[in-house]
């Protein structure tokens, strides 16, 4: 929407500023996307500025989202357990005898 002056001849000097602003726009974009993120995933922001060169913004979104997944994950094995063992402090295992779950769950 925003009109531009047209570059008819690219010379050195040009192309060298046109990659300077590309860059900085990417650069943007990543500490946007990172002051965006929650305050649980300040370790990770750390480590990614102190990268060199910075990452573009796709590479620290898709390192969050491992992040993410893994937290995730761990959440869910700790509620499952935690499920497991309020359901039936006192059940046993029919298999080998493990207190906390049945037979199925062993």
């Amino acid at each position: 929407m925003r009109k531009l002056p047209r570059i008819n001849v690219a010379t050195e000097e040009v192309n060298n500023f046109l990659q300077a602003l590309a860059k900085q726009k990417e650069e943007q974009k990543l500490f946007q996307f990172l002051n965006g993120a929650n305050q649980d995933y300040e370790q990770q922001r750390s480590q990614i500025l102190l990268m060199t060169p910075l990452p573009p913004v796709e590479t620290a979104c898709a390192q969050q989202e491992e992040l993410q997944q893994e937290v995730l994950a761990e959440t869910h094995l700790e509620m499952e357990s935690s499920t497991l063992l309020s359901k039936g402090p006192n059940e046993r295992c029919a298999q080998y005898g493990n207190k906390g779950h049945t037979r199925e769950k062993c």
